[in-house]
This record gives structure tokens, sequence and C-alpha cells, in this order.
């Protein structure tokens, strides 16, 4: 991803061993890093001095980040357990029951279940399948041997619908958890075939056959709810939980950690045959440089929170604008045209930005003309949002530094001069934050091992907050997107 489509200058070499050597054992965010490569141009910065050792506040940790990524579960393996618990035929011609209270009729009837199927709608996973069944009725008459007739004894036999459901959920220790009900039994067509009257009865039987087949499901639904709480996913999410905490290559000698901390679990949602679990993953995302793979061991998986899990996620970047680039940046832009102030024009010819306490910056800006010298302004630097530059607003001449040039050149105290200074101070910040963009494109869509497939699009990267520190402009940002991680099933 860095690598450059021209030979290295001796310059850019030395820069991007150093950036190595200096991060080897330390992390950087992922704007941070952008940053710093960035710093490492075709062009040698003009020789400067090395920022004093000053007590410049280093921004305060970044909160946690948090990616809402739907995990994808194939519940097959719930719908064979199922399979293995409902038998699939019930009833016996040979077990005669009564028909309500009327001692003189009876009934019996068999009948054979097809395969369930499965699908989710909502949070509900549903089963359902066809039965066939044969039926026969008895009648004793007062006087006389016992009457029967029946339905279902030839190839065309009638026929019910029966559908289960039931919510799957996770429990805290990652198991699946059920509540089995019966949602319908009845006959799978109004048409005369799935419907069973015997016509000696001068009775239709169907419903006794569907209130049987009712009790009999009913009676395994408690079988069903513990055996479905019996499947242990401890095993499956550990090993996903230690393939996030992995750490993905993005280019040589860099790398991408996610730092998972916690996961949470939303509404459990279901389509066809896939259940989907919204999880959200509270992470520490870093960008980590080195030689070598980075060491991550992976910390035992978290009990599984409750959660509202949000659309997408949400990650806190810091990018850096070295001091190095910043001077350039800022000669280039002074440098550009000549200043008159009384009817003298001098022009910059270069800028060098120090950090200063408090938040300041250091300015430091050599000039020619029609007079020549080092000029030093401070100020607070601020964001511009709206043009992704940094500004300095408040800029204004250091008149305990510059008291003997102020003295000598006068003139040079003015307003129009330090307006234009002030109009001109700008620091672009557009190329960190496209950088800390397509690093976060580049380490989220990948497939993890074997069983995980990242995807996440970078919807927005929106500036937070902006700090002076020793290293340089620390630019806070937040990345915006929509993540996914489907789920291979073994």
């Amino acid at each position: 991803m860095f690598r450059a489509r021209l030979p290295l200058t001796r310059f850019q070499e030395k820069c991007l061993a150093a950036v190595r050597a200096t991060f080897r054992r330390r992390g950087v965010t992922a704007l941070g890093m952008a940053g710093i490569l960035l710093a490492c141009t075709r062009e040698a910065p003009s020789t400067l001095p090395e920022p004093p050792d000053v007590a410049a506040p280093a921004p305060a940790p970044a909160q946690m980040s948090r990616l809402s990524v739907p995990l994808e579960y194939d519940f097959t393996a719930v719908l064979r357990l199922v399979e293995q618990i409902v038998p699939t035929s019930f009833g016996s011609m040979d077990s005669v029951k009564q028909m309500g209270d009327n001692n003189r009729r009876h009934y019996a009837f068999e009948a054979s279940r097809e395969p369930f199927t499965a699908f989710a709608d909502g949070n509900l996973l549903h089963l359902r399948a066809t039965v066939a069944y044969q039926a026969r009725g008895f009648i004793k008459p007062v006087i006389g041997p016992t009457i029967s007739a029946g339905c279902g004894q030839g190839m065309e036999r009638p026929r019910l619908v029966v559908e289960l459901a039931t919510p799957l959920t996770l429990t805290r220790d990652w198991h699946l958890a059920s509540k089995a009900r019966v949602v319908r039994v009845e006959p799978a067509s109004t048409e005369p075939r799935d419907h069973c009257d015997v016509s000696i009865l001068h009775k239709d039987v169907t419903e006794q056959v569907v209130g049987a087949a009712r009790a009999g499901l009913s009676a395994h639904l408690p079988n069903i709810d513990r055996k479905v709480a019996a499947v242990d996913l401890t095993r499956q999410v550990t090993e996903w939980w230690g393939m996030l905490a992995r750490p993905i290559k993005l280019a040589k000698g860099v790398w991408l950690t996610l730092g998972p901390q916690r996961l949470s679990v939303g509404r459990v949602r279901g389509h066809s045959k896939i259940l989907t679990v919204p999880v959200s993953l509270d992470a520490h995302p870093l960008i980590v440089t080195g030689l070598t793979e980075p060491v991550v061991v992976a910390g035992p998986l978290p009990a599984l929170a409750r959660d509202s899990a949000s659309d997408g996620y949400h990650i806190i970047m810091d990018g850096i604008v070295d001091y190095g680039t910043a001077s350039r940046e800022l000669s280039a832009a002074l440098g550009a045209e000549s200043f008159t102030a009384s009817g003298h024009t001098v022009k910059l010819t270069r800028v060098t930005i120090l950090p200063q306490t408090k938040g300041r910056l250091a300015l430091s800006a050599v000039f020619t003309g029609a007079a020549s010298g080092t000029l030093q302004l401070v100020g607070t630097p601020r964001l511009d949002r709206a043009h992704d530059v940094i500004t300095v607003p408040d800029l204004d001449f250091d008149l305990q530094s510059n008291s003997k040039l102020l003295q000598t050149y006068s003139w040079m105290k003015s307003d129009a001069l330090r307006t234009e200074l002030r109009k001109r101070a700008r620091i672009p910040i557009a190329p960190v934050l496209a950088r800390g963009r397509a690093l976060l494109l580049e380490g989220l869509n990948r497939k993890i091992g074997d069983a995980l497939t990242l995807s996440a699009s970078v919807d927005s990267v929106t500036v937070r907050g902006l700090f002076v520190t020793r290293d340089g402009l620390t630019v806070r940002a937040e990345a915006k997107g929509k993540a996914g991680v489907s789920v291979k099933q073994r």
C-alpha cells in the first residue's frame, strides 16, 4: 500500500528507516501512521533544529471504538436437533381412542412426518413439516357387530401442516436458548383430499387427528428446549475471538490490530436460513510498525453482554501532521507571494514550526528583501472543519523574542502584515484524512483465517479535535461506516 511508483530518494530511505526504528515497539493509531509516512516526501526538508523538550499537552486517550458486526449463523444444526427429537411417525392403527364422551364411537390414526424445513422470520426460527395420515372410525351399534370405515388407505392420504416456532437467543455463556411452541397444526388445504370424513360415523375426524398431532408435538417441546440449550458456541466464538485479535498485515512492516475488548448482543434477527446476531465489538484498533509481526495475546472470551447495537461502526483515530511537514506547507503558503508594509516589501523564504506550552505554536519565519532576518510569531492552532485545514487565527508577533528586530524595523509591526500572515497560515489536513480512510478500507476488508470474512465501508471521516504535542499536530478524527463479519460454518 505504501510502495512508491518511483525509486526512493536517499532521504526517503532514511526517513522510512527512522519511522520503523522509532515505532518498532510502540503502537500508533491509523491516522497517526498515515501522517508520519506522509512526511517522508521526495524532497528533504530544510535543516531544522530538534523540537525543544517542552511539556506540550498530550491528547487524552481515545475512547474505545465500537464496531457493529452482524454475525451470520446458519442454524442448520438446530434443524438437525429437532429432526432427532420429533419422531417421524406417531399414532397407531392399533391404538383406538374414544371420540368425546360417546363410548360407542372410536377412532384410530397413524401419521408419518416429512423432514422439517426451517426459515427465520424476525427473531423467530420457524420449523414446518407436512404430515400425511390415515384414520379409521368405529361405531358399535346397539345391536350387531362393530362397523368401521376410514380414509387414507390408498395412495393419496390426507395431509396436515405442522409448524413450530422459537425465539433463538444467546446466553451470557454463549449457549443457544430456545422457548419452542406449536404455531399451527391444520389441514394442508381446504380440498376434500386433506380432510377425513368417515361416512358411517357421519363425522369428519380431521379435528381429532389435528388435536392428537398437536398434543404429540407439544409433549416434545421441553426436550427441544433442553437440546437447543445444550448447543455451546464457546469453542467457535473463542476461535473467532482469537482471529479478531490477530494482527492484519497492511504493508511491509505495517500491521493493524483490532484490539477486541468486549462483545455485546442486541435483538437477534433472521431471514431464510440465516440467523443474524447483531454483535457490537468494543475495540482499541491500532496501527503497529515493526520488522516482524507484533505479538498479540488474545484475552479470554468475555461473557456476552446485552446491548442495543448501532447500525455501523465508529473508530476514533489520531493523525499526526509532523512539524517538518507543517513547516514545508507553511513555507510554501507564506513564501508564494511578497508582503508589503509601509512601502517596504519582504519575502518569507522559510518557516519553521515548533511546539510551545499551553497548546500554542511558535513560528520562526526567515525573510529577505527590504529587511532580512528571522521573525518569531506565536499563536494557537484551530481547526477549520469546513475546509479541512489548520489555521492560526490569533497569530501574532512574539514581542519578547523580536524586540531588537522590531525596534530596527518598526514598520514590520503592522496590522496589515499580521492580518496577511494569519490569512495565509493554513496547514491542510485532507491528505492525512484520505490516508486514514485508505488504511481503514485496507484493514477492514479481508478474510481473517479460514472462517471469518470482514467487510466494511468508510462512509465518513470527521475531525473531532486538534492537539499540539511534541511529535506534531495531532488531529483526532472519527471514522464511521458499516461493517459485517460473515462466519463460515464448520
